[in-house]
């Protein structure tokens, strides 16, 4: 069953202290993804750019490190306090956060470029719309092909019998480009995710997904046998390394 919208806010202010957010380590997901947009053509230099569904800023404070201006729109201020957070902390000051769902978001002008990364806002075809006349330029879509579940998740999903929709997919938003009569660029790109938590918040993290997946009450018990084989002896952190398949798309706007 769809989430109310005060039940999807409260669902990605939970996440949100879990949530993948800025990085600059070498060879970081991010830079990767920046580096094949340059590799098309598009450059962020001196434009106006709406990151919608921003998140925790993992795109959002390195396209303001590149751009004249960035909004970073999103319906969770628990996000968007993470994001204004590291920002401010990194020395970014031409970000604008905007807690608004996105189709309810009417910028007094259209921005350069929209990029979107896997919001699963864009779930019907009002959102596509709107994701689709929301620049006056160029949009950059990030959607899942194909979905793998981090660490010790995908034996607590079966465990539980649980089902997940993934309504950011890249196949279907290409079928949605294609039938609306759209062009586009297709990127596949593929790599693997690196992430690590203190042992307190490993099991907060498989508890706060677990019950978000709608298992009311999961066993801690459980969840610990299942985090054991990621514990790392030396640090007692538990490391997730997963792979990802993630399809960029890119196109032209046709609108005025």
């Amino acid at each position: 069953m769809d989430k109310t919208p005060r039940e999807a806010i409260e669902f990605w202010d939970r996440r949100s202290a879990f949530f993948p957010r800025h990085d600059d380590s070498p060879g970081n997901y991010a830079d990767k993804v920046l580096a094949q947009i340059a590799d098309h053509g598009i450059s962020f230099r001196g434009k106006t750019v709406l990151d919608a569904g921003a998140g925790t800023g993992q795109f959002a404070i390195k396209l303001a490190r590149l751009a004249k201006s960035v909004v970073a729109l999103d319906i969770s201020e628990g996000m968007l306090a993470v994001c204004r957070a590291d920002a401010e902390a990194l020395g970014v000051p031409n970000i604008e956060y905007v807690k608004s769902p996105l189709t309810d978001y009417l910028p007094p002008s259209k921005p350069d470029i929209a990029f979107c990364s896997m919001c699963p806002a864009l779930k019907d075809d009002q959102a596509k719309r709107w994701l689709l006349g929301s620049a006056s330029g160029a949009v950059i879509y990030l959607g899942f092909n194909g979905y793998v579940y981090p660490g010790p998740m995908e034996g607590l999903i079966k465990l539980y019998g649980v089902e997940r929709k993934l309504f950011n997919s890249g196949p279907d938003m290409e079928n949605w480009l294609g039938a609306a009569g759209q062009t586009f660029a297709r990127y596949p790109l593929t790599g693997n995710w690196h992430t690590s938590y203190p042992e307190a918040d490993g099991l907060e993290w498989c508890l706060t997904m677990l019950k978000d997946y709608g298992v009311a009450d999961p066993d801690p018990k459980a969840i610990k046998d299942s985090l054991a084989p990621f514990r790392d002896k030396a640090t007692g952190r538990y490391v997730f390394e997963t792979p990802y398949f993630v399809d960029l798309l890119i196109w032209e706007t046709k609108n005025p």
